[in-house]
């Protein structure tokens, strides 16, 4: 079990998750031949074909920060190209078919699989990945000590408009990790992948390396 030591005044590590995807048997073959995988992307989530699993939400962001002297509140959508990856961190016998319609591989090393796959990401300039977490409101409110100001008179308002979107788009990526409580059973584990270029609804990679932290169920 992989696990991130950690340099408090005394010995710690964090334990990392063993994690099961579930695909069709057909893809789990690929990508088990040459390390095939397709990405998905927030748009594809909130139109995905299966009524159960489709969550409208994905993506999008409802959060207000309380600040010292005031309150941000942010309405709005994930803009920037990112593709993820769904995992769970439940195993059952019902990861496979019994008609071989559906397998599942499990990853073993969470961040090495990660690591791997950004390098087949064109233009990627960061990710994250975690479990999900599930309420029934999912508004998220926080604190924070940073001040709530527009642009001064005399300021670049370019900049102080990039150095706004960039705490926002920080603040918002919980929201991505959010989920109604009716998907709680998912027992979520994702993984995000953020690039700079042309958004698509999906993005299809080879990466035999990530074979390496990964085993067949």
């Amino acid at each position: 079990m992989p696990e991130i030591p950690v340099a408090f005044s005394r010995q710690w590590s964090f334990r990392l998750p063993v994690l099961t995807r579930c695909m069709r048997t057909p893809y789990v073959d690929a990508f088990f031949k040459d390390g095939s995988l397709r990405l998905s992307s927030f748009e594809s989530f909130r139109r995905h074909p299966d009524e159960l699993r489709r969550d409208e939400q994905e993506g999008l962001v409802a959060m207000e920060i309380d600040a010292p002297n005031g309150r941000l509140s942010i309405l709005g959508a994930n803009a920037q190209e990112a593709y993820i990856l769904c995992a769970s961190t439940i195993e059952t016998a019902f990861a496979v078919s019994p008609d071989n319609d559906r397998s599942a591989f499990r990853i073993l090393d969470c961040l090495g699989f990660a690591d791997a796959v950004s390098r087949q990401i064109p233009g990627f300039v960061g990710g994250v990945a975690g479990l999900c977490s599930y309420r029934d409101n999912t508004m998220i409110r926080k604190r924070d000590t940073r001040l709530i100001k527009p642009p001064g008179a005399t300021e670049n308002t370019e900049r102080w408009f990039a150095e706004q979107q960039s705490y926002v788009g920080q603040q918002a990526i919980d929201a991505y990790f959010m989920k109604h409580s009716r998907f709680a059973h998912e027992s979520e584990y994702r993984f995000i992948w953020f690039a700079e270029g042309i958004r698509r609804e999906f993005l299809d990679v080879t990466c035999p390396a990530a074979l390496k932290f990964c085993e067949r169920v």
